[in-house]
């Protein structure tokens, strides 16, 4: 036996909404807004602390505001805490937050 339903109707769109827009407000629904955007530094890591550092080195996760970034090599580990100030500012800028990243710890892996 069939139940009586109604059509459901919406609203016709004149032109395609952008998918960023989309999952955007899909996101803020869910309530995970903030978390996506505190990570999306991580699809950007070569344009901020460019290619060749990007080569050798990968954000793993944010804890604390520390983020923890794998290394090749331990000279690159090293060479990095070098340049650890500056890649803060750069993430920070990027994530538009002077304070959403305020340490970064480097250490080597495969």
């Amino acid at each position: 036996m069939k139940e009586n339903t109604r059509p459901v109707y919406r609203k016709k769109i004149k032109r395609p909404i952008p998918v960023e827009k989309v999952l955007a407000r899909a996101l803020k629904k869910a309530g995970i807004e903030n978390d996506i955007a505190r990570y999306r530094f991580v699809l950007h890591w070569p344009e901020i602390v460019g290619e060749e550092i990007a080569k050798r080195s990968r954000p793993e996760y944010l804890r604390n505001n520390t983020l923890v970034v794998r290394t090749t090599t331990s000279a690159w580990a090293q060479e990095l805490t070098f340049q650890k100030n500056v890649i803060v500012r750069r993430l920070n800028r990027f994530l538009g937050r002077g304070d959403a990243i305020k340490d970064i710890m480097f250490y080597v892996g495969s």
